[in-house]
């Protein structure tokens, strides 16, 4: 009898830029500004990014149309702004 190890998926462009902001302390600091709860490091930064995206792995948002648009709309497109702002471009 052989087992079935469930795979899950593998995070690709999106994962690693959520990855990277996630290390980034001016991502931390942005997330801080638009939310009431602290952002210390990137381990809370990559729960930001899954709470919003409604994933429970950044994996997700390479697979998954819904979590793409909300990290899009919610994440990528202000965070931009917000770089682009403060001059990390």
């Amino acid at each position: 009898m052989t087992t079935s190890k469930t795979q899950r998926p593998k995070g690709g462009e999106l994962a690693k830029l959520a990855g990277q902001w996630s290390g980034e302390e001016a991502f931390r600091e942005w997330v801080e500004m638009i939310q009431a709860n602290p952002c210390h490091d990137a381990a809370g930064a990559a729960a930001f990014i899954r709470a919003v995206c409604g994933v429970e792995s950044r994996a997700m948002l390479d697979h998954d149309a819904t979590a793409r648009a909300k990290f899009n709309e919610h994440i990528r497109k202000p965070y931009g702004r917000y770089r682009a702002s403060v001059g990390c471009v």
